[in-house]
């Protein structure tokens, strides 16, 4: 599937603008403390389906006891990258998890963060084994890519996966493009609000393409050094998308979702929100 990347216009109006829904692809809320009964309550009264990705085992299991109190979360099974190192002697004890997880992630990359070679390796060995499980299962991959974008997109290819989301992707327009022409989606955070690179990244993934997160609650203390991140930031996220692209609020709302519901497609764990979902 191919995507004309460069130079995608207006959102359609056809639809109703009235979605008052939020689509956050990717928050750690296992993160949260003593503040995770607001972060809930912000959750709902805000209406945000909410992807709680996990970087292990422990953040993964932390995460599913909120799936039951809260509708709008999603929990989802990965090993990040920083963590490989400590798990892929034995990845094959993480298969319960993998398959009972809906989604696959956070999974990736990161030569950025993590320069050492060996860890690279440790890295890529983790990386394939659960692509080829998100594959193998019919799942979308969640994935980091920081400074590893042309490995990613390498072995996404060799590994013939049709339904992936990267995560914060902040690497080569070139590498995006090929990305983007595999019909790959990109999820775009609070790095948005700020940096001119991540906003030309903003305007240039296509329309269809287009997923929202926030990568809360350590993405906006990362970047601002001032205070973590709950879940209504998401609004500042479309409010400045929508900026960026010329688009209203609304649109960008209704754009998001109709992309997010494109790309889960007829996932069982998905038709809950059907309702909540159709564009």
């Amino acid at each position: 599937m191919r995507h004309d990347i460069l130079g995608a216009g207006e959102v359609g109006g056809s639809h109703s603008e009235n979605l008052g829904m939020y689509l956050d692809m990717h928050a750690h809320l296992d993160k949260y403390e003593a503040e995770i009964a607001d972060v809930i309550g912000e959750i709902k009264a805000n209406r945000i389906l909410t992807v709680s990705v996990s970087m292990d085992p422990q953040a993964y299991l932390k995460s599913k006891e909120l799936d039951s109190r809260c509708e709008w979360v999603v929990s989802t099974f990965g090993i990040h990258p920083w963590n490989a190192p400590a798990y892929h002697a034995d990845l094959h004890v993480l298969d319960e998890l993998i398959a009972q997880s809906p989604m696959v992630g956070e999974i990736g990359l990161d030569y950025h963060f993590i320069t050492d070679p060996v860890q690279h390796e440790a890295q890529r060995h983790v990386f394939r084994y659960f692509v080829q499980k998100g594959v193998a299962q019919d799942k979308i991959l969640n994935i980091h890519s920081k400074g590893a974008e042309a490995d990613v997109n390498t072995i996404l290819g060799d590994l013939s996966v049709r339904r992936a989301i990267l995560h914060w992707y902040s690497g080569p327009i070139d590498t995006l493009q090929e990305l983007a022409e595999k019909g790959f989606y990109f999820s775009l955070g609070v790095e948005m609000l700020s940096d001119p690179h991540i906003q030309l990244v903003a305007r240039t993934v296509s329309a269809e393409l287009l997923l929202t997160e926030t990568d809360n609650p350590g993405g906006y203390k990362w970047l601002t050094g001032t205070t973590i991140g709950t879940p209504a930031l998401i609004r500042s996220v479309v409010a400045k998308l929508s900026d960026l692209r010329g688009w209203r609020h609304e649109q960008t709302k209704h754009q998001i979702l109709e992309n997010f519901w494109r790309l889960v497609a007829d996932d069982r764990w998905a038709r809950r929100y059907k309702a909540e979902m159709e564009v």
